[in-house]
């Protein structure tokens, strides 16, 4: 694993964000029952760039 694997999860990341978002507003239901998902995906990617800092300082990734 290296950096830019977590690249690559951050922009499917951000695809679904971005889809979740769309359901959101065009679907009362999703918003309904799927919100407290949604939420957590918005701090996911801010969990990432943490964890890849710890896997880069601890020398288990290559920059």
């Amino acid at each position: 694993m290296d950096s830019n694997d977590f690249r690559r999860l951050n922009g499917l990341l951000a695809k679904l964000i971005s889809a979740t978002n769309k359901a959101k507003q065009t679907d009362g239901t999703f918003r309904k029952y799927h919100a407290r998902s949604v939420e957590s995906l918005q701090d996911l990617p801010s969990q990432l760039a943490r964890l890849e800092q710890d896997l880069i300082t601890a020398k288990i990734i290559k920059t």
